[in-house]
């Protein structure tokens, strides 16, 4: 080839690059123009507003509860601490405040690492360029995609100040659990607000935007720490901390909250029922307006009332006996004498949530003589002596139990740790229960709790579970009898007899006292007090049962769910414990009813109020005041000298309500109110069956006291001034009007008048407050 052919080639050639790069460059000019004119508008950011959560709170301001498919607390960059945005910067984006929006020394590394590796692995993105994808790109990695962030992130810098995109993705982005934000986060993970965190946690946090699965505490807590090293050490070379800063950050324990749980496990069931009223108003926006709502409940009594119930049924359970595992899971190859690995022990215990104290535990070997042994959740190993077991576990460890009963390796079983006790065999109650309480006053719900644990049983017996009321609802019979002319002191007779057909319009019934035992004729307040079965079914009988099924009407119950039959006397119908909390309001505030309230008031975040409960609720007047003193007066007897003396250990001499039993002990309540606070406890099985010897004085009562005990103690007694329309006879009190009228026997073999024809009735002692004997 000739010199002259040898320069014209290399002349086409270097011509030929040339166009091929400016034509490169005009077309890389020409698509940087128009991906240009298609970015979005980033005006937004400036008043960008995150989706938050629903929040709920007690009436002092406790966290209770926070629905929202985000966990978010939106913090000014201001008043994040400075060592929680070095930690993020020093492994993120180190020249954050130096770069124009994009690393293009550290995108050209990445470029070459994927060509040469064949995988788009390497991003280099910043934090504007992390701010740009994650309010307006999707996460796959593309070039394309990746060379809108790069615009977009020019953008931003061009629009915003280095602050406000720090403050942007600091308040954006995901760090697991739920949690969007380093505010979240803190909280999530270590029960702290961002200010409270120590220089170790925010570096653990500052870890978390790579990958917060892989570098989640929780999940993995080593890989976690190992980043969280690296992070600090990098602290130290960028010369943010110094040496000793250093090594005091490595040495500090990783400390994590207990329970990263959303809802408080002991306002479950009312904060449920919160949110279910806040669905019905707000729609599916109620959880990302940011909704403050304050409900009435108040914390103490909320979690004393979790825990009495709780208690209760725990020992009821225990008073039966251990009935068994909850289930099997083979402990597969393992070696007799080796223990399951923590990753098996995971996998056998997902089914059984761990409910408060009451860990489930999968036993490894058990003997009668030696004790079980028992690995946790987390891989804890548990030894459980022999005296840790009760004697009835003891017992189906022996070789004639059936399988489905004995404690043996594979065994899923409860363990409760007690104070000074050691670990102890415990288990699940199989029965439910539940506790409202309500203020006379003002209808506010102080306390409500619909079953023993709400991850465990979803459905709120408080507010849905329609039960027998049994005995409880006696109250009621007797309230209706007054109004038709009875009084305390009415003789009805307490003698076993046959209820004809004729009388039921069914079939005939032989109803019986609680132990059968009789005692003729008794006053009303006597029969009220040993809660006789037999003078509330004369005693309706008498009244009219008719009358009797109108007059409850004003109580709240549903006529369709308390049938016209004599059986109601005996609280046959059905009530929830809510609604016989209401109509036991009723004889605790005088005689009106209240309508109750759970929410005080919803705001919205930035502070306009959206609802606000009347201070006053609209009371309605349902009985006479004489009537609901007459009331109030019998069941005070019944905690006095009746079914409830227990209930004395109160101290409080207002302390009024029954016990209640329904047939066959299928449920088991106590209805009571003292000192302006009125509450119902209720005991059974979802799928109605005997709860043995269990009453309402034995399974409820101590339930209530429990819970009494805590909830009365920033309240004072009250009493009742005596209606002017009462005075006193004999040993009671009867209506004004009816001094000098005839006789009101009403003729019935198993009743007789309250007082004789022609007595004469003295004067009340004066006005004001009055009480008539053993009130």
């Amino acid at each position: 080839m000739t010199r002259e052919s040898t320069f014209s080639f290399w002349r086409t050639a270097l011509g030929l690059l040339l166009g091929l790069a400016l034509g490169g460059a005009l077309g890389t000019a020409y698509l940087v123009h128009e991906l240009w004119q298609r970015l979005p508008s980033v005006d937004h950011l400036a008043t960008y507003e995150h989706a938050r959560p629903l929040r709920i709170y007690a009436r002092d301001g406790t966290l209770l509860a926070e629905y929202g498919e985000e966990r978010r607390e939106v913090v000014p960059i201001e008043q994040i601490p400075l060592r929680m945005r070095q930690a993020l910067l020093a492994i993120e984006d180190t020249s954050f405040y130096e770069h124009p929006g994009v690393d293009f020394k550290g995108i050209a590394r990445a470029a070459v690492s994927n060509l040469l590796t064949g995988r788009t692995g390497q991003g280099a993105s910043t934090i504007t360029m992390q701010v740009a994808r994650a309010f307006f790109l999707s996460r796959e990695k593309t070039y394309s995609r990746k060379l809108m962030e790069v615009l977009l992130a020019h953008k931003l810098e061009r629009n915003y100040s280095k602050d406000r995109i720090l403050e942007l993705y600091m308040n954006q982005v995901y760090l697991g659990e739920r949690a969007y934000g380093f505010a979240a986060a803190a909280s999530v993970y270590f029960d702290k607000t961002l200010d409270e965190l120590t220089l170790a946690e925010a570096a653990m946090l500052a870890g978390l935007p790579k990958a917060p699965s892989a570098y989640n505490p929780v999940a993995n807590r080593e890989r976690a720490v190992q980043r969280q090293r690296h992070i600090l050490q990098r602290m130290n070379a960028l010369g943010m901390i110094d040496a000793a800063t250093l090594q005091a950050a490595l040495d500090e324990p990783l400390n994590l909250r207990a329970d990263s749980r959303s809802i408080e496990p002991a306002a479950a069931y009312a904060v449920e029922r919160v949110r279910q009223q806040m669905v019905e108003r707000f729609g599916d926006e109620t959880y990302t307006l940011g909704l403050d709502v304050t409900t009435t409940l108040d914390w103490p009594a909320q979690q004393a009332a979790a825990e009495a119930l709780r208690q209760g049924l725990i020992d009821a359970q225990a008073a039966r006996g251990f009935e068994g595992p909850e289930a099997r899971v083979p402990l597969g190859d393992a070696a007799p004498d080796a223990r399951a690995t923590q990753a098996a022990v995971r996998t056998a215990l997902r089914p059984y949530p761990d409910s408060g104290a009451l860990r489930a535990a999968w036993v490894q070997r058990a003997s009668a003589s030696d004790g079980v042994d028992v690995l946790l959740r987390d891989g804890t190993a548990v030894h459980l002596p022999p005296q840790a077991l009760p004697d009835s576990a003891r017992a189906q460890m022996q070789a004639k139990t059936p399988d489905r009963r004995a404690i043996g390796p594979g065994a899923i079983v409860r363990v409760v740790q007690e104070p000074g006790r050691g670990w102890r065999l415990s288990q699940l109650p199989r029965m439910q229960g539940a506790l409202v309480s309500i203020d006379v006053a003002s209808g506010e719900v102080v306390s409500m709790v619909g079953g023993f644990d709400y991850t465990l049983n979803r459905f709120d017996h408080a507010t849905q579970a329609q039960r027998q009321p049994g005995s409880t609802f006696k109250p009621f019979v007797w309230s209706a009898a007054l109004d038709k002319g009875y009084f305390p002191g009415t003789l009805v007779d307490d003698s076993p007899r046959e209820v004809t057909p004729a009388a039921r319009g069914q079939r005939a019934w032989s109803p019986k006292n609680y132990g059968e035992r009789y005692e003729g004729f008794i006053s009303l307040r006597r029969a009220l007090a040993r809660s006789k079965n037999m003078v509330a079914v004369n005693l309706m009988e008498a009244a009219g049962v008719s009358h009797v099924h109108n007059f409850i009407g004003r109580f709240g119950f549903d006529p369709d769910l308390n049938p016209a039959r004599l059986p109601l006397a005996l609280g046959a119908g059905a009530t929830t414990p809510l609604g016989l909390a209401q109509a036991y309001g009723v004889f605790a505030s005088g005689g009106e009813w209240t309508p109750t309230t759970l929410i005080r008031e919803v705001r919205t975040r930035d502070g306009d109020v959206l609802f606000a409960a009347p201070s006053a609720p609209e009371r309605v007047r349902v009985l006479e005041p004489r009537n609901a003193y007459l009331m109030d007066s019998l069941l005070r007897d019944v905690v006095r000298t009746g079914t409830a003396r227990r209930a004395m250990a109160l101290g409080r001499a207002d302390t009024a309500g029954k016990t209640g039993t329904s047939n066959d002990s299928r449920d088991v309540w106590f209805a009571g109110y003292s000192s302006g606070l009125v509450s119902v406890v209720w005991a059974g099985y979802d799928a109605p069956r005997s709860l043995g010897r269990a009453t309402g004085g034995t399974l409820a009562l101590p339930i209530w006291m429990q819970y009494m005990k805590v909830a009365l103690q920033e309240r004072q007694p009250t009493e009742w001034p005596m209606p002017e329309d009462l005075v006193s006879y004999g040993d009671d009190l009867v209506y004004r009007e009816l001094v000098g009228q005839p006789c009101a026997n009403d003729g019935r073999p198993y009743t007789r008048g309250p007082f004789e024809c022609g007595a004469t009735v003295a004067a009340p002692p004066g006005p004001g407050l009055w009480r008539f004997g053993p009130r």
